[in-house]
């Protein structure tokens, strides 16, 4: 799947931001999407290429884990409810158990595995409350319950710098709260722009189905520092600066959460600013060039100010819907990103240094334009499955 944008013409970047935000993006451990999630697969009539979640929904269809609809549709906006959320984590993590009699309840069998198999507690959900929407909250003790009893995942120990930032977590009920701080430390779950958890909210079947394949497969999880094991004497040069493959490290949070796609016939993108240690900054710019004659300036967003720009945060979870233009109006998206050390004795730099510089656009196929900035007269180029960011089909 290739982006949709026209390859763009030069390698100019924006002066405004290439003095500043330079690309630190992924060495040759970067992954490349599941070939099974596009395989022969169930074409749902509402569910688009372009739609945010499209590849996790297909990732559990392909996994027999979550259906359609007789009508052919999938219904990403509609509400989960409990049964049918078990049975999708059920399936995804287990073996969706048979049907039950004629008679029975369809997901009996289901319910009764999840208790086994210690997603639920006994008797958690009666049976009269089984098609009732579930909300955020109990979505989060269960995937909590599922990491810890049937994947084996050791639980996370430093969960506050998860929870500081959550702008609601004090309203969360207690019997809650310990299993929220597990999902936002594992990046299964991520908060509202706003902050908040929003644990009484309930979720639909797209956000159901994000959430699931983020708790099966690591791969697709948002990460946090506290991910990453840091050590000043170790990863630390010389003169301050992070040294390359420890910056590397946090880089691949960011890029694994980036994601662009359209929602609703708005552009959006999405992602999660990785935490870095004391003393270094982790920067992000993102520009949106619209097609020349049209008359609209350059949509820019950064995880530091600059005027007339929008600012992202420099850490956590992050969603902004395109400002200027619609899809078709976007002539290409180019995105840079660094680990910038504050403090540091290398001449050669101002006040920001950084090791390397890596660009990558969507003007792009699958290639990442890499600059050395040690020896700023060496260029590479580099594979990365473009496509896991930017979620549009070509025309």
């Amino acid at each position: 799947m290739k982006p949709l944008f026209a390859k763009k013409t030069g390698k100019a970047v924006f002066a405004f931001i290439s003095t500043c935000l330079l690309l630190l993006a992924v060495s040759g451990a970067a992954w490349a999407e599941d070939d099974r999630v596009t395989r022969n697969l169930p074409k749902f009539t509402d569910l688009p290429e372009s739609h945010w979640a499209y590849i996790h929904i297909n990732r559990l269809t392909y996994e027999g884990a979550i259906t359609g609809y007789p009508d052919g549709t999938f219904g990403p906006s509609r509400n989960i409810t409990r049964a049918e959320f078990l049975a999708v984590v059920v399936g995804a993590l287990l073996q969706r158990p048979e049907a039950p009699p004629a008679g029975q309840h369809w997901a009996v069998n289901i319910m009764q595995a999840a208790e086994k198999n210690n997603l639920l507690e006994a008797g958690e959900f009666a049976q009269d409350t089984w098609n009732q929407a579930i909300t955020r909250q109990e979505m989060a003790k269960i995937m909590a319950r599922g990491a810890q009893y049937v994947r084996k995942e050791a639980l996370e120990t430093k969960t506050s710098v998860y929870t500081s930032k959550i702008t609601d977590f004090a309203s969360i009920p207690e019997r809650y709260m310990s299993y929220v701080a597990q999902v936002y430390a594992k990046g299964i779950v991520t908060g509202y722009p706003d902050g908040s958890f929003g644990g009484e909210r309930q979720a639909t079947r797209a956000e159901a189905a994000t959430m699931i394949v983020r708790l099966i497969d690591p791969v697709y999880r948002l990460g946090g520092s506290d991910d990453i094991a840091f050590d000043p004497a170790i990863d630390v040069a010389a003169d301050g600066r992070m040294k390359l493959a420890k910056a590397e490290e946090y880089l691949m949070q960011n890029l694994q959460s980036l994601k662009f796609y359209e929602e609703d016939g708005k552009v959006c993108f999405e992602g999660y600013v990785a935490e870095v240690p004391e003393g270094f900054e982790n920067r992000i710019s993102i520009g949106i060039v619209f097609k020349p004659g049209l008359g609209i300036p350059i949509a820019s967003y950064n995880t530091i100010s600059f005027p007339a720009v929008i600012e992202l945060p420099v850490s956590g979870p992050f969603k902004e819907e395109v400002k200027g233009g619609g899809l078709e109006q976007i002539n290409y998206i180019e995105i840079t990103m660094s680990i910038n050390a504050i403090h540091h004795t290398n001449t050669s730099y101002g006040r920001y240094s950084y090791e390397v510089a890596w660009i990558f656009s969507s003007g792009h196929d699958n290639r990442i334009d890499a600059i050395n900035c040690i020896k700023a007269d060496m260029e590479t180029h580099k594979f990365y499955d473009l496509s896991t960011i930017f979620l549009w089909k070509s025309k």
